[in-house]
């Protein structure tokens, strides 16, 4: 009998030990995310099947909630699943007011087996749509808040493009008995009622004196049984772009104000930019992902004519990039820079009256705004006789004096100068003595060096 016994306990103990493994396996650990708002807005945009969860109370919920939001008291939560909540494996968007009853929802759920539990904070700091339960039974009326504070802060102005299809109210709440202290923080809601079937566009301006401004924008849809329903749009709110290199160009700002857009060059004052321009811009962002370029910033030192750039924009629907880079560029970078300068090039220029030909071939000039420049221009049309020289330059008479402003000056590359008053100088690479300035041609130094080093050349200024 003993025979039998030294096997049955090896037997036992491999059946004990490999229940154990199995045990042991069967264990797993539930644990939520925690994501920021942004994310949020995000995941709530998916057809996914998710659901976004209020755990405050009854009464918080009724007073404003995120639309479509069910509400499961925190303190309902106890250590059976919640009827609302029967699949284990949905995606599930928590919420309270400030942030704290969320993590204690999370931690239950996730402690019960479910597997997304996705925790977002309060809605104390939701910038997006909240409607109260009086409200979300109608859906007529759907209410924006924003947040900001005296004394710095956005300023806020709405405008409805047809005020027919819905009604707009705006009111300020102000921390209690804060409403006059510089600093104080407040809330601002903007609160759409429908009044007839129809679409409509609504644009929210947000301007404060030491921020860049924040504007939103929304397509309103109101059906039939007068429910209205907001969708994010996309539309161009701030760009600002700079290049620099070999070719001299320049830096354009736009910004979206209530009267339209307004465009800035080279820091100079704002001008009127068409809307159509704006939304070329927006074309070329969307075409290229340039949205995918936020956070570039790469740098590569000592590259024989680099370049150089700084991109930074936002769009109404929240987007935001910025990106830099020297002699390193993002994907695309030439289509992109390429394409928003034949959008932006001319737009704000004003008309300079005068053509530059070099042996036939018009070029692009940016001419300075001086006496000499429009003396020259009383003398159109010209044609110059041009002869190189000392490897940097081609020069040519104009027949007569004009009125000079001399400097000493480093030239470059496309750079056009007065020389003694009576002489034009065009360069194809750099010399020092005294010009007068009178414009630069927008080419590369290899394109002017094409253009001017192989024999002498004749110019023809002509009015444009």
């Amino acid at each position: 009998m003993k025979r039998y016994l030294f096997p049955l306990l090896i037997l036992s103990l491999f059946l004990m030990m490999g229940y154990g493994q199995w045990a042991i396996g069967e264990i797993e650990a539930h644990t939520y995310t925690r994501i920021d708002q942004e994310t949020a807005k995000e995941m709530m945009k998916r057809e996914d099947g998710h659901v976004v969860v209020d755990v405050r109370r009854q009464d918080e919920y009724d007073a404003g909630h995120i639309p479509g939001a069910i509400l499961i008291p925190n303190e309902s939560i106890g250590c059976d699943s919640p009827e609302a909540l029967p699949d284990y494996h949905q995606i599930i968007l928590v919420y309270c007011r400030s942030g704290n009853r969320s993590k204690q929802a999370a931690e239950k759920l996730a402690s019960m087996g479910y597997a997304n539990i996705y925790e977002f904070g309060g809605i104390i700091d939701w910038t997006g749509e909240i409607v109260t339960t009086e409200e979300e039974s109608k859906m007529d009326t759907v209410v924006l808040r924003f947040s900001s504070f005296s004394g710095g802060g956005y300023e806020y102005s709405v405008k409805v493009e047809d005020p027919s299809i819905i009604s707009c109210e705006t009111r300020y709440e102000f921390e209690e008995n804060a409403e006059n202290i510089d600093g104080a923080s407040y809330d601002y809601f903007v609160s759409f009622k429908g009044l007839k079937p129809g679409t409509t566009t609504v644009w929210i301006y947000g301007h404060s004196p030491i921020m860049e401004s924040e504007n939103s924008a929304y397509t309103v849809t109101v059906d039939e049984t007068l429910r209205v329903a907001l969708t994010p749009c996309r539309a161009l709110s701030m760009l600002y772009v700079y290049r620099n290199g070999e070719i001299s160009y320049d830096s354009y700002k736009i910004t979206l104000e209530a009267d339209g857009y307004h465009v800035s060059v080279n820091e100079e004052q704002e001008l009127p930019l068409p809307t159509d321009v704006a939304d070329a811009l927006l074309d070329v962002i969307d075409r290229y992902d340039v949205a995918s370029w936020d956070g570039f910033s790469e740098s590569q030192r000592f590259v024989l004519d680099g370049e150089g750039f700084y991109l930074d924009f936002v769009l109404t629907d929240g987007t935001k990039v910025h990106a830099r880079g020297d002699n390193v560029f993002p994907q695309h970078y030439y289509d992109v820079m390429n394409a928003m300068w034949n959008i932006l090039e001319g737009i704000t220029e004003e008309k300079t009256g005068m053509k530059l030909y070099i042996g036939g071939t018009e070029v692009p000039v940016t001419w300075e705004r001086n006496a000499s420049v429009e003396a020259l221009k009383a003398l159109l049309p010209l044609s110059i006789p041009m002869s190189m020289y000392g490897g940097f330059e081609q020069v040519g008479s104009i027949g007569k004096s004009i009125v000079r402003d001399d400097e000493q000056t480093i030239t470059c590359s496309g750079d056009i100068a007065l020389y003694s008053g009576n002489q034009i100088v065009i360069f194809y690479d750099s010399n020092s003595w005294s010009y007068t300035m009178l414009g630069h041609v927008n080419l590369t130094r290899q394109e002017m060096t094409d253009l001017l080093s192989h024999g002498d050349v004749t110019i023809r200024l002509t009015e444009d």
